[in-house]
């Protein structure tokens, strides 16, 4: 545990947390609030499980835009119920928020939404988990609420995690993410070489990206060129992979 709590004040650090409303739009889906974009109609969707700064953080709607623009409908659910992770808050800090928002609570909560997406007329899901939120959207592989997914500098998940694994999945991961055992490059190696002995017939796919620290897909400086570079080459990767899976 002192390895996930050293992992998430590490994305405390590095942290860039601008709000912003995005291209899309708030609804209720599941019992959640939740950023929603791409067309109304389509029949395939994509679930972005954010960190612990939530869903109103401006490069997670972007990323979210960008996945809606490519035909899904598109969804960053407030998992966290308006009480995201507050750096810097002297009243409260990143264990005891844990302990009101853990993982596991995320996976309880993620499963009406999947039910309200197949009313709605879904018929393939894809689930992307950034840090925090890469814990439920690994549990959803475990099932088929889901036809694929993406782990971004995941924390929380176990080795067991992925043996149960069904589900094509890929692994984004950073050089310099050593802050936890869960999200580093040998940690994340680790997994493609459970996946091929357990899961052989599962395509599995690791990129581990030059340079890159915790948080680097969505919590990056824009005036920083090569940051901005790389966050752009992950977004494609796991677009990439959403669009061989799910249509």
């Amino acid at each position: 545990m002192a390895g996930h709590r050293l992992k998430l004040l590490i994305c405390i650090l590095v942290a860039v947390i601008i709000q912003v409303n995005g291209k899309g739009k708030e609804l209720k889906i599941g019992g959640l609030n939740a950023y929603v974009t791409g067309p109304n109609n389509s029949n395939k969707a994509v679930i972005l499980a954010s960190d612990v700064f939530g869903y109103n953080v401006t490069h997670l709607r972007l990323i979210a835009d960008k996945v809606g623009k490519a035909g899904y409908y598109t969804l960053v659910p407030d998992f966290f119920n308006g009480d995201p992770f507050v750096a810097g808050d002297p009243n409260r800090n990143m264990t005891d928020w844990i302990s009101i928002h853990p993982a596991d609570k995320g996976i309880e909560d993620a499963k009406p939404i999947i039910k309200a997406l197949k009313r709605k007329g879904i018929i393939k899901i894809g689930a992307a988990g950034f840090c925090w939120g890469a814990k439920l959207t690994v549990d959803l592989t475990k099932s088929p609420n889901v036809q694929a997914a993406v782990l971004l500098h995941p924390t929380f998940i176990t080795n067991q995690d992925i043996q149960e694994v069904k589900v094509p999945i890929s692994f984004l991961g950073g050089q310099n993410d050593t802050g936890s055992r869960t999200a580093s490059p040998t940690a994340l190696r680790q997994y493609v070489a459970i996946m091929k002995a357990k899961r052989p017939k599962v395509d599995t796919y690791i990129k581990i990206f030059e340079g890159a620290r915790h948080g680097w897909t969505t919590r990056y400086n824009d005036t920083d060129a090569p940051a901005v570079q790389r966050a752009a080459k992950a977004h494609k990767k796991m677009l990439n992979w959403f669009n061989k899976y799910l249509k």
